[in-house]
């Protein structure tokens, strides 16, 4: 079919579809930009609106509010860690190669992907999350369960082989990656005249294989 204008609807759709792809991107790249440098709460939707070149209310045609662009912008540094964490050949390695491993590739992402980490970790909460779309909410679970899998892979693995006895490998990997987080958290904001971060690290993973090390012990004769 060709409209009066020229060209047929197909094209026309398609052309319209691209012209709103592009915006969506501009405006996300101008949160990412505002979200990195003045976090969630500096950062309001006039501000991305016009670092983006758009008047406020032409925001709100493509995400449905500051939460929704806030989150989409965690999910991409979501798949960055998740990247970096899925090579890792936990079928090859004994289970105390494959978390230190682990530590090695989550340490690293908080260092290369420092305001990434910032904002899913120290930021993130599940009111900002709520008042997201469902498929946006889905995206990020599915996330969260996709990066926890590693350890829960091998929890279950270190049970079958009887390293450590029988636990729930969620709980476990949520206790390893919460002691993680929060001490990396440590590291990267607040005073660090006492602990520095490649100390703080240190303490980080040590305090993982002392998890562990309580684990296996229970399970010694």
């Amino acid at each position: 079919m060709v409209t009066p204008g020229g060209g047929d609807v197909a094209d026309q759709t398609a052309r319209k579809n691209n012209r709103q792809k592009s915006r969506r991107d501009e405006l996300l790249d101008a949160a990412r930009e505002l979200f990195f440098e003045n976090g969630y709460r500096g950062t309001t939707m006039q501000q991305i609106a016009g670092h983006a070149g758009y008047s406020k209310r032409t925001v709100y045609l493509d995400y449905l509010n500051k939460d929704e662009l806030f989150i989409s912008v965690c999910a991409e540094g979501g798949e960055f860690l998740l990247e970096k964490l899925s090579p890792i050949p936990v079928c090859v390695m004994s289970v105390e190669e494959s978390i230190d491993r682990f530590l090695d590739v989550y340490v690293d992402f908080s260092r290369d992907h420092r305001e990434y980490f910032r904002m899913i970790f120290g930021e993130s909460a599940p009111d900002i999350i709520a008042n997201c779309t469902p498929e946006l909410r889905d995206r990020v679970a599915g996330l969260e369960r996709a990066c926890l899998g590693v350890l829960v892979e091998l929890t279950e693995r270190a049970v079958r082989e009887k390293i450590i006895p029988p636990i729930d490998p969620w709980e476990a990997a949520g206790i390893f990656v919460g002691t993680a987080t929060g001490i990396i958290l440590l590291s990267m904001g607040g005073s660090q005249t006492v602990f520095s971060r490649e100390t703080l690290e240190s303490l980080m993973k040590n305090a993982i294989r002392t998890l562990w090390r309580g684990l296996r012990a229970q399970n010694e004769p």
